[in-house]
């Protein structure tokens, strides 16, 4: 009896999702400034969509954060993003994934402190699925950084490289059927 009533909750179940399926979704991530322990962070670092679904960026503080996608960190056919600065507690920043792969971000005045993470929309990219930025695309990027940083002070690393340098952390993985 216990197992018919468990089977049929999972079809009642399985059935109501079947009409939502192809509904875009929210999804929010948290811009998180821990002073207490000297920290800032994406809440969830890492989250799992599907195409057409939005991620909405919430800054948790009056600290200034952006969202700022890496030049080489986003598929091929997909477009860069970049949010302006929030600096007020509850501003939120949005943008719609329509492209399936990852898209690896981060806050780039926090982004030596580790600030960064990742939206995977239907499944991770392979290696050869990444834009390659050009030139102009690269100097960009640059002049972005030198707004916060002196030359000698951070460098950009390719993507390759900040991928060998940590390792993924799956464990704060959101879901998007979990949200």
């Amino acid at each position: 009896m216990y197992r018919a009533l468990v089977v049929g909750f999972g079809i009642l179940l399985g059935l109501n999702s079947l009409g939502h399926a192809g509904e875009p979704k929210e999804h929010i991530v948290k811009i998180v400034s821990d002073y207490e322990n000297l920290r800032m962070y994406f809440k969830p670092k890492t989250i799992l969509i599907k195409p057409g679904d939005t991620v909405t960026w919430v800054n948790v503080a009056a600290e200034e954060h952006n969202v700022l996608v890496y030049p080489d960190g986003f598929p091929k056919g997909a477009k860069p993003f970049a949010s302006h600065y929030m600096t007020k507690e509850g501003e939120k920043w949005s943008h719609t994934f329509k492209v399936k792969g990852s898209y690896e971000y981060h806050c780039i005045s926090h982004l030596p402190m580790g600030m960064h993470g990742t939206v995977i929309v239907a499944r991770p990219s392979a290696e050869e699925e990444y834009h390659i930025p050009t030139i102009t695309e690269m100097q960009a990027y640059t002049k972005r950084l030198r707004e916060y940083f002196e030359e000698d002070e951070f460098k950009y690393k390719p993507r390759k490289k900040r991928a060998d340098a940590a390792p993924a952390d799956h464990s704060r993985m959101k879901h998007a059927s979990k949200h």
